[in-house]
């Protein structure tokens, strides 16, 4: 499968967010219009008029497809709770009562560009589709923001009530005779910080990165890997026995023979390691 296939397949099986949004405002006003004008295709005298009615429909559903990512990023932009909500509704009710004018004034210049039945001067369509149509364009843009915010606030929601799982480092890459591999921490057996360099320790081999220990820490799943000295942490599962050397301080003895000490500073942080593992 060549990349422009895999692409394509992709974009099919699932569509970017972008185009979701547009496709969902185009199906959204064209149910708004058939709606609201039921009769205007079926009742169309001649093909000329159906032709007319149908381009009419289909233009006024992409013009409410090209307002969908405005009327959409004002949601992102001003949501409706928390701190400060009565305002964000106050910018949000004023901007899609300009955006449903916009509309109207849009559709008035591309009918009296296209649509051949339409004999009107511009600035009288204006005024008559204002009069006629204002109210119910900005109520359904104003519908499609209340829905655009339901789904938002339930799904927030339900992120909320989902439990966060945090991601660990599962590999980390390494250069190896002048490739760089990605190297799996299950494989490593205890990490050595060397100056500005980490040694990564394996059953194979030693592989040095350019990384500190302070920074990779946070990355590495404490159920799998734990400080035990100033210099070093080690992967739980490699550890074997740990000898106690009094005054707090103990050994550790791997499963390759490999001794490393522990420190008593992080003694307890092994033990919470080794029970959460």
């Amino acid at each position: 499968m060549t990349t422009a296939e895999f692409a394509a397949r992709r974009f099919w099986d699932k569509p970017p967010p972008q185009v979701r949004a547009l496709a969902l405002g185009f199906f959204y006003w064209l149910a708004f219009v058939l709606v609201l004008e039921p009769g205007n295709v079926m009742g169309a005298d001649g093909l000329l008029h159906l032709k007319q009615e149908t381009l009419r429909i289909l233009g006024a559903s992409m013009l409410g497809m090209a307002a969908t990512p405005v009327l959409l990023a004002q949601v992102r932009r001003f949501p409706v709770e928390g701190e400060g909500w009565w305002r964000n509704l106050a910018i949000q009710i004023a901007a899609t009562a300009v955006t449903a004018a916009g509309m109207i004034a849009a559709s008035c210049v591309l009918a009296c560009w296209f649509l051949t039945s339409e004999h009107r001067p511009l600035a009288l369509a204006l005024r008559e589709e204002f009069e006629i149509n204002w109210s119910i364009v900005f109520f359904s843009a104003g519908a499609f923001v209340a829905i655009a915010h339901a789904i938002r606030f339930y799904r927030r929601l339900g992120d909320a009530e989902r439990p966060i799982v945090p991601r660990f480092l599962a590999r980390i890459p390494v250069k190896d005779r002048g490739r760089t591999i990605l190297l799996s921490l299950d494989e490593v057996q205890w990490i050595e910080a060397q100056g500005n360099y980490l040694a990564l320790h394996t059953r194979t081999g030693t592989h040095v990165v350019r990384e500190s220990l302070s920074r990779i820490e946070p990355q590495l799943d404490p159920a799998k890997f734990s400080r035990i000295h100033r210099g070093a942490i080690v992967a739980m599962d490699s550890v074997r026995e740990i000898i106690s050397l009094g005054a707090g301080d103990a050994r550790l003895r791997l499963h390759d023979g490999t001794e490393l000490r522990l420190s008593r500073t992080y003694r307890n942080q092994l033990r919470m390691s080794s029970r959460a593992g």
